[in-house]
């Protein structure tokens, strides 16, 4: 009798333990319930009554900017800074440094403004004479000497510019026709006008055969020059064209611009 008493002495404090924590688990439900039903709001239509609070206030206690431009800085604040920023607003509110920059959307929409009207502004004309051509020409130097003027610089055919009046055409003009003298009026007046003569038809000829050499290269390089313009120009005229079907495009569909 003993050892069976032994035995249901253990399962008998088992159950008991189990309805000890059903009992315990049943009060805390109730607890709970009342609890719920006292925080529970009754509406009688007489004690129910609504209270308004103040936007400012309500973001002031929870800690929201009230400014939308404030909320697009701490937007575009990097993480690092605003974490800093959140820990010394917890701490103490201090004032935030002059270091720190703080990114402005109006600046942004300013200087994108801004640069929208310079790419629509019109360039400033160019000048002509300041345009070089790529052209490959590549003279003799020998016909540069020859083209040069004596103790002056080497000729360069693609910066020297003619006058009009060296450009004419020249006249024909007929040789005077030969004069006999004899020997015996062959004095020295008559041999020092020679030498004059001969000096003044070399200097003229010299300065005539410089003039066409010079007009020789230069017309040489104009026509490498003309090519490749004219190549430039058929290149920028299908591009032009290109354009002019885009900018007709988007007219049709969107109006005119």
């Amino acid at each position: 009798a003993d050892a069976t008493a032994l035995t249901l002495n253990p399962l008998s404090e088992a159950r008991l333990d189990k309805e000890k924590g059903k009992e315990k688990l049943e009060e805390d439900e109730a607890a709970a319930a009342s609890t719920m039903a006292v925080s529970t709001i009754p509406y009688d239509g007489e004690s129910f009554h609504l209270e308004y609070m103040d936007l400012d206030e309500f973001l002031l206690e929870n800690g929201i900017p009230a400014s939308p431009t404030h909320l697009a800085q701490n937007l575009l604040l990097p993480v690092a800074e605003l974490e800093g920023k959140e820990s010394a607003s917890s701490s103490t509110a201090s004032p935030p440094s002059s270091s720190t920059a703080i990114f402005q959307p109006s600046e942004t929409v300013s200087s994108t403004e801004s640069s929208l009207e310079k790419e629509r502004e019109t360039p400033s004309p160019i000048d002509p004479n300041c345009v070089e051509v790529d052209v490959n020409f590549n003279p003799d130097p020998a016909d540069l000497v020859l083209s040069s003027v004596p103790g002056g610089e080497l000729f360069n055919p693609r910066k020297h510019k003619f006058a009009e009046e060296d450009l004419k055409p020249q006249t024909m003009i007929k040789k005077a026709k030969k004069v006999f003298v004899p020997d015996e009026q062959k004095d020295e007046k008559y041999w020092t006008r020679r030498k004059k003569n001969n000096v003044a038809a070399k200097r003229s000829w010299d300065a005539w055969r410089l003039k066409e050499n010079q007009i020789t290269i230069r017309a040489a390089f104009l026509e490498k020059e003309n090519t490749a313009l004219r190549t430039e120009v058929a290149k920028l005229c299908k591009e032009v064209g290109k354009c002019k079907t885009i900018v007709s495009k988007y007219e049709t569909k969107y109006g005119p611009l």
